[in-house]
C-alpha cells in the first residue's frame, strides 16, 4: 500500500479529519449556478468523504458520482446523514446508493475506467490540493477521461509560500493549474481572495499565516 493512501486511512481512523466542513462549502452554493447545467445531469466528486455537499448536489435534483477511499467516511456520511443506502459489490468494488448519490469505496489511481460513469460536471473542493505534487496530473487525467466532452469543472485550490512547508493541504499555483488542466477549451478564475487567517493547524504550525483562495470554472 503506498504512503499517500494509509495516510489517508489512518487519518479517517484517527478522526483528522479538519479538511471536513460541517456545512455546504459557501464557494458551491455562490457559483455552482455558474456551470448552467440542466437538472439530472451527472456529477462527480472525487475523493468525496463525507462531504455535505453531495446532498446539497442531490437535493437540486443532480446525479451524484462521489469516489472515496475510506469505507469509514463513507458510514459515517451515511450515520451523520441518518441516510439509508444500499450496499453492493461489482467488480470487486463495494458501492453505497441512495436517491441521487452513489459511492464507489475505491481507490481512484487503481479504479477501472469502466467504473467511472460519464459526467457532465466534476466538483472539486479539496481533493487537488489533498494530493502531492507527484500524484497530481495523473489524477487530473483520471477526472478528465471521465468528463463529457463541453464537461465542466469548478475547482477550488489555495496557494501559500509553501517552502519546506508539508501539506495536506497542498499549494497549487495559478501556473500549475493551467499546466494540469492545458488540454481543456477554456480556463477562468472567477475567485480570488486572500486570507488573512488559516484554520488548518498543519499548514498554521509550519508558519502558513495567510494563503490565497481560487475558485476555477474550467471547460473540457
Amino acid at each position: 500500500m503506498s504512503r499517500v493512501k494509509q495516510f489517508w486511512l489512518d487519518m479517517w481512523q484517527e478522526g483528522k479529519i479538519p479538511f471536513h466542513q460541517k456545512t455546504v462549502n459557501t464557494d458551491l452554493l455562490k457559483y455552482w449556478p455558474c456551470l448552467n447545467l440542466s437538472l439530472g445531469a451527472k456529477i462527480l466528486l472525487p475523493l468525496c468523504g463525507k462531504s455535505l455537499d453531495m446532498l446539497w448536489l442531490a437535493k437540486q435534483g443532480f446525479h451524484v458520482f462521489g469516489i472515496e477511499l475510506s469505507e469509514l467516511a463513507v458510514q459515517q456520511f451515511v450515520e451523520d446523514n441518518h441516510l439509508t443506502m444500499t450496499k453492493s459489490t461489482k467488480s470487486g468494488v463495494i458501492y453505497y446508493s441512495t436517491e441521487g448519490i452513489r459511492i464507489s469505496v475505491s481507490d481512484i489511481f487503481q479504479l477501472n475506467a469502466d467504473l467511472i460513469p460519464k459526467v457532465d460536471a466534476i466538483y472539486d473542493r479539496a481533493s487537488l490540493i489533498a494530493l502531492p505534487a507527484s500524484l497530481r496530473q495523473s489524477y487530473v487525467d483520471i477526472c478528465l477521461q471521465g468528463l463529457k466532452s463541453q464537461g465542466k469543472i469548478l475547482l477550488k485550490t489555495m496557494r501559500y509560500e509553501d517552502k519546506h512547508i508539508e501539506g495536506p493541504p497542498f499549494s497549487v499555483t495559478s501556473d500549475e493549474v493551467f499546466l494540469l488542466y492545458g488540454s481543456c477549451q477554456t480556463i477562468t478564475c472567477i475567485k480570488s481572495e486572500d486570507s488573512q487567517s488559516i484554520d488548518n493547524e498543519c499548514l498554521f504550525k509550519q508558519g502558513v499565516h495567510q494563503a490565497k483562495h481560487e475558485v476555477w470554472l474550467i471547460q473540457k
